[in-house]
């Protein structure tokens, strides 16, 4: 009897729990982040797939910045161009196609779509063919935070090689003028699977809630109870993997006044466990699938025509 009140208690209690955490911070419940934009509908982190998630509803978009050679903040996941990119076409002669060995002019000069059209040839489009990589200014424009309402999830990827990275993403910002409002929710959420890097970015922009990434496919108790102590330190959320994320450890989170993100969510059914589970927000490569089944969709605004019809098509 006490085993059924005992797995009674950490199904339902984290719930209540979890809510009052969000409304602490303005967030609609669930939050709902578009992993690379909508990566399953479009080339990850390209134009189309960042006003396919605007056009979603969305929250936030989540978007790995980089430096390259040159200095400039660019958006791209991997260390290596050669999975996303012809880099291997266009530059023959090199023999180290780490992203941070190219300056954006080299990096301009790649097919950054067409890997998609051959890797799904069911969601295929031929606009996908030689897309470019945006750099983090760009994605900002056409994000909007201010006017959308759609927020950035920035995660830094690899900080710990581009020194002083965080200080830069603060000051492009304040130079785009993408302040918090007390009133709202976060127009900025900060990823990284770096503790360190967190922290600094807690120390320049507190006001900017953070999640901390975990990458381990397994989780005891004490690993769990390890990595929650660590985010209390340097963030306000963690965000595990999706199978990582029991009951019992969402709970823990939640008394420690912690919120719980987990990824990558992109099939129903994981929606309706980890909803039983009492999961505060999903990242997914599949935001429609998210908005339509919490309903969600986003009333389009006058602003978003500006994309042009094909962002509407199926």
């Amino acid at each position: 009897m006490a085993f059924i009140y005992f797995e009674f208690y950490y199904l339902i209690r984290p719930s209540r729990l979890g809510k009052e955490i969000i409304e602490k911070y303005n967030f609609d419940y669930p939050v709902l982040i578009a992993h690379r934009g909508s990566s399953y509908e479009a080339p990850e982190s390209t134009e189309p797939a960042m006003k396919k998630s605007v056009q979603s509803g969305i929250d936030y978009i989540e978007m790995d910045v980089q430096r390259t050679k040159d200095g400039e903040l660019v958006i791209f996941h991997d260390q290596e161009l050669l999975r996303l990119t012809d880099a291997a076409e266009v530059f023959p002669e090199r023999d180290n196609y780490r992203f941070r060995n190219f300056t954006l002019e080299e990096l301009r000069k790649l097919d950054y779509g067409s890997w998609f059209n051959e890797a799904y040839p069911d969601r295929a489009r031929d606009e996908y063919e030689g897309l470019d990589i945006l750099t983090l200014e760009e994605v900002i424009e056409i994000v909007d935070p201010v006017n959308t309402g759609v927020g950035l999830a920035i995660e830094l990827k690899s900080p710990y090689l581009y020194q002083d990275i965080e200080k830069e993403i603060i000051e492009l910002l304040n130079e785009k003028e993408i302040y918090e409002d007390e009133e709202l929710a976060p127009r900025v959420l900060f990823l990284s699977f770096s503790p360190a890097s967190l922290e600094r970015l807690g120390e320049l922009r507190p006001e900017s809630p953070r999640l901390l990434l975990t990458s381990s496919n397994v989780a005891t108790k004490w690993r769990w109870e390890g990595w929650l102590n660590l985010t209390e330190e340097v963030a306000e959320g963690i965000g595990p993997k999706g199978h990582v994320s029991l009951p019992w450890y969402i709970g823990a989170a939640h008394r420690r006044g912690l919120f719980v993100f987990p990824y990558v969510i992109n099939h129903s059914w994981q929606i309706k466990v980890l909803t039983w589970f009492s999961a505060d927000g999903y990242i997914t490569d599949r935001p429609e699938l998210l908005n339509n089944f919490f309903d969600r969709a986003r009333e389009i605004s006058e602003r978003t025509e500006e994309f042009g019809e094909e962002m509407f098509s199926d």
